[in-house]
């Protein structure tokens, strides 16, 4: 499924899909393929593409599906544009960050409710942050100013009554770094995607303050579902090629059902070995953590895409123009359903 070589125009996806483990000797003609990026597919996050690739669902009804790993020297939203990829699988915020510089994209299968994510607060601090409303003047590991982290953070602080203002947003150096800030009192929390949670914990420095992996834990500590893993599309493409977002919704849609109606053990099982890596354990305990994210139908919640919409538009103002219900639409996922996801 990995690959660095892009094809440059559609005409050629032919190439890049025939590269693919699994891929067909004879390819189906241009208009039935499709060119879907996906943001480090071997990623927990993004689990529910290898679970469609490998139970057949991208290559389903007459089309076919060219998975292309993300790179760093082409933006997406480009690539989106000029028609080189049709698809992108990768958080719900890049669509606000897109119609914010014209880039009028939208989500077509919402796949993660939930950050994937855990807020730790140091131990030396636990003491003094017990609840949300002891955020004022905390000082949180989070990264760059506008990374998935970041967004947490702020979303945590807003929910606990304050303003973004009432923290300290702290970079990030490598978890070593990260462990001694914590243990030396340098900073009280830090945000830690799955399954990076474990090792600070391994450590001694931190234990669990909110646990945002699940939707039970994401809706107490927001008041809603957090959308996050998305498969979106350029609007003018959705609209000139319907049957691309409606092949897509029903692949997973499938795939998400496959995911909330099997064990951690038998999903493994249909997972390739370059996924798993080595550390058969290690793979098991970050899948068990990252299944709770995907505890959906594929459509977005409408409070789930408000409340993460306030947050981006409180850390920076160009966002307050984007019509939020323009970023989505549930118009595919829900025919899909109806159609009993087969």
């Amino acid at each position: 499924m990995k690959r660095r070589n892009f094809c440059a125009v559609a005409a050629l996806a032919a190439a890049c899909a025939a590269s693919l483990p699994g891929a067909s000797a004879n390819p189906l003609p241009v208009d039935r393929r499709i060119v879907l990026l996906v943001d480090e597919w071997k990623a927990v996050r993004n689990l529910p593409v290898v679970v469609a690739e490998r139970l057949g669902y991208l290559k389903a009804d007459g089309m076919d599906v060219a998975v292309m790993n993300v790179r760093d020297d082409v933006w997406h939203g480009d690539m989106l544009m000029d028609g080189r990829i049709d698809a992108v699988m990768a958080y719900w915020h890049h669509n606000v960050v897109n119609q914010s510089i014209g880039r009028d994209t939208q989500a077509i299968v919402t796949l993660g409710v939930t950050p994937g994510a855990k807020v730790l607060v140091s131990n030396q601090a636990k003491d003094k942050y017990r609840t949300l409303a002891d955020l004022k003047g905390s000082r949180f590991i989070a990264g760059g100013a506008g990374s998935s982290k970041t967004t947490v953070a702020n979303a945590l602080v807003l929910a606990a009554g304050l303003k973004l203002t009432d923290y300290t947003r702290l970079g990030t150096d490598g978890k070593e770094k990260n462990v001694a800030a914590l243990r030396e009192g340098k900073a009280d929390f830090i945000v830690a995607p799955t399954p990076d949670a474990g090792y600070y914990e391994s450590q001694g420095v931190a234990s669990v303050f909110a646990d945002l992996t699940t939707l039970q834990g994401t809706k107490k500590a927001f008041g809603a579902p957090f959308p996050s893993s998305t498969v979106f599309m350029a609007t003018a493409r959705i609209k000139e090629r319907p049957e691309i977002p409606r092949h897509l919704a029903k692949a997973f849609v499938r795939a998400l059902s496959y995911i909330n109606t099997h064990t951690a053990d038998e999903i493994a099982a249909i997972v390739p070995d370059e996924v798993k890596g080595k550390d058969h354990d290690k793979y098991m305990k970050a899948l068990k953590e990252a299944l709770p994210m995907f505890a959906n139908d594929g459509r977005m919640p409408a409070n789930g895409a408000a409340y993460e919409f306030r947050v981006l538009a409180e850390f920076d103002a160009k966002y307050k123009g984007v019509d939020v219900q323009r970023t989505y639409t549930n118009a595919f996922v829900d025919e899909a359903l109806k159609a009993g996801g087969q």
